[in-house]
């Protein structure tokens, strides 16, 4: 434990050292609006937004975002259709309903405060372990990391030369030096795994990490690789079978009396396309997911998708989730068959 301690404590230094010069410090979540550190209502927006979202992408959307809600309590009383000009584009509208759910428990049970307890955190709609312990870093100086699919590269590497390496983030938390600021370090480790240890070609000839990395001692030999074959769906003929749902609770029916989910015309099979059709046909404004699955229905190339309704009124007939389900399964067997 000694030498991993020796080991944790000189990862921290070399990527402390090398935030100083290559750091992104231009983040606009790296700092408060109107103060020099972020708050932590502005820590959780930024980091409900960045799930599964790239950088560049968000950072317009956090700026504008922030102009019209500042804090918890004018998110808290605003509603879906005022908050939804604000957010759509980012994709994954569960987030952003779980954001105004979070905004209103903290506005009415905790007065307009961000809890400083990891459980009362992890109790709040759409906030988990990552989540909360981001909040309780960035924004409360505390020592957490936020570990996410960046920590797990860098440490994985580093530690096992595997970055899918199995770690025990307490164990590596506690071997962390104790005058280490966390607000910095987690941002220095996200950093370097956009700068130097990238997913697919890690820059070892440039990382500071590599006289002590397994990775780069191994030369990457530990770290499982798989190769894909290139695609040949013929997406040009394809149609797109829509699973149109209320948060996979409601689904909604293109027939009266039986569940059956919408399959439109071809050449509707883009996120756009499929977009453009429900507001055409039936004024609805849609979330539309990439395909869960794809394949030949009687051969037809047919790709499953789902969407759920933002805007509009829906006349069509409402289905269970256990009607949802099932039409799910029985579209996959028929695709797995053909």
């Amino acid at each position: 434990m000694e030498i991993a301690k020796k080991n944790i404590a000189f990862l921290v230094e070399a990527i402390m050292e090398w935030s100083q010069y290559h750091g992104r410090a231009d983040l606009p979540w790296r700092h408060g609006i109107n103060s020099p550190l972020p708050t932590p209502y502005e820590v959780w927006v930024s980091e409900i937004m960045l799930q599964q979202t790239q950088v560049t992408r968000v950072i317009p959307f956090y700026q504008r975002f922030l102009e019209r809600f500042p804090n918890v309590k004018s998110l808290a009383d605003t509603t879906w259709e005022e908050f939804l000009p604000y957010y759509a584009g980012l994709g994954y509208y569960r987030r952003g309903r779980n954001m105004l759910k979070t905004a209103q428990i903290i506005e009415q049970q905790y007065q307009g405060k961000f809890l400083q307890d990891r459980d009362q955190l992890l109790a709040l709609p759409g906030i988990g372990q990552y989540t909360a312990n981001a909040i309780l870093s960035f924004g409360f100086g505390q020592p957490h990391l936020a570990f996410d699919t960046n920590q797990q590269r860098v440490l994985g590497r580093f530690l096992q030369g595997d970055k899918k390496a199995t770690l025990q983030v307490e164990g590596i938390t506690a071997h962390i030096p104790a005058d280490t600021e966390f607000r910095q370090l987690n941002g220095a480790i996200m950093d370097f795994a956009n700068g130097v240890c990238l997913n697919r070609q890690p820059h070892c000839e440039h990382c500071p990490l590599q006289a002590k990395c397994v990775y780069a001692q191994t030369q990457g030999q530990q770290e499982a690789t798989t190769s894909t074959k290139a695609e040949r769906f013929p997406h040009a003929s394809a149609v797109a079978m829509v699973f149109l749902h209320e948060n996979h609770q409601h689904y909604y029916s293109s027939t009266l009396d039986h569940y059956q989910p919408f399959i439109l015309p071809q050449g509707n099979t883009s996120r756009h396309q499929i977009q453009a059709y429900f507001q055409r046909e039936y004024r609805l404004d849609l979330a539309v997911r990439p395909p869960f699955a794809k394949g030949f229905r009687d051969a037809q190339p047919t790709l499953l998708i789902n969407a759920q309704i933002l805007l509009g009124q829906p006349d069509f007939s409402i289905f269970d989730r256990a009607a949802g389900k099932a039409a799910r399964q029985q579209a996959l067997e028929k695709l797995n068959q053909s």
